[in-house]
C-alpha cells in the first residue's frame, strides 16, 4: 500500500487540508485497485462503431402524442393561411361568360364561353370537351384554335382529354377582328401547324 507521504508533501498544507486528503487516501486504500480491463477491450474496435440509440422520456407518451398533433396542425394552418393570402391577391376575377358557343365533330361536341377581355387585354375562354377520344401517344395532343376564313390562324391552347369530359380554361392575348370562330385540332408528335379539324363553331 501507498504511503500518504510518499504521495503528498504535507509541508504546504493546512491541517484542515491535509485531513481531507487523508480521508480521501483512505478510501481509495480501502476500495481497493481497479478491476482488470477486459479482453474485449485491449484491441481498438474494427469497422463503424454502432452506437446504441437511448431515448429519454422527457415527457410522457400521451403529452409527446398531443404535441405531436399540435405541431403537425400549426404546420398545416399556416401553409395553408400562406397559400391562401397568397393565392387571394393574385386570384382573378369570377369567370362571367358574355357568349356561349357549342362546337360540334363526329363524335364529340364542346362547349366554350367567352368572356370580356380583362384589364390586361387578355381573352379568359373556358371549354367543356365530351367524346374526343383519348390520346395513346403521350406526345399526341389536341389543339384550340381562332378561325378566320374558316380556317385556323391563332392557338389559343393545347390539351389532352381523358376520360368522358375534360374542363378547361384558356387565356389568350388576340383580338376578335376578323375572327369568325373556333376549331379543335388533332396534333401529332412532329406535326406543323394545325392537324385534322376535329371540332368546329
Amino acid at each position: 500500500m501507498t504511503n500518504f507521504r510518499e504521495l503528498i508533501d504535507p509541508g504546504d498544507l493546512s491541517p484542515d487540508e491535509e485531513a481531507r486528503l487523508r480521508r480521501v487516501h483512505d478510501l481509495l486504500q480501502m476500495a481497493g485497485p481497479p478491476p482488470d480491463l477486459p479482453p474485449a477491450l485491449l484491441e481498438p474496435p474494427v469497422g463503424p462503431v454502432e452506437a446504441d440509440v437511448v431515448q429519454f422520456p422527457l415527457l410522457p407518451r400521451r403529452r409527446l402524442a398531443l404535441a405531436a398533433l399540435v405541431a403537425a396542425a400549426l404546420v398545416a394552418i399556416a401553409f395553408g393561411g400562406g397559400y391562401l393570402f397568397g393565392h387571394a391577391k393574385g386570384q382573378p376575377e369570377a369567370f362571367t361568360p358574355k357568349g356561349v358557343v357549342p362546337m360540334h365533330g363526329h363524335a364529340a361536341n364542346a362547349i366554350l364561353q367567352i368572356a370580356p377581355r380583362d384589364s390586361a387585354g387578355n381573352w379568359p375562354m373556358q371549354m367543356e370537351v365530351s367524346g374526343l377520344p383519348e390520346q395513346h401517344d403521350r406526345d399526341a395532343y389536341y389543339e384550340l384554335w381562332l378561325t378566320r376564313g374558316g380556317k385556323p390562324v391563332e392557338p389559343c391552347g393545347q390539351f389532352r382529354v381523358h376520360d368522358k369530359t375534360t374542363r378547361l380554361r384558356f387565356s389568350v392575348p388576340w383580338r376578335a377582328g376578323g375572327i369568325d370562330g373556333w376549331v379543335v385540332t388533332e396534333q401529332q408528335p412532329g406535326t406543323q401547324g394545325p392537324g385534322p379539324v376535329v371540332l368546329s363553331t
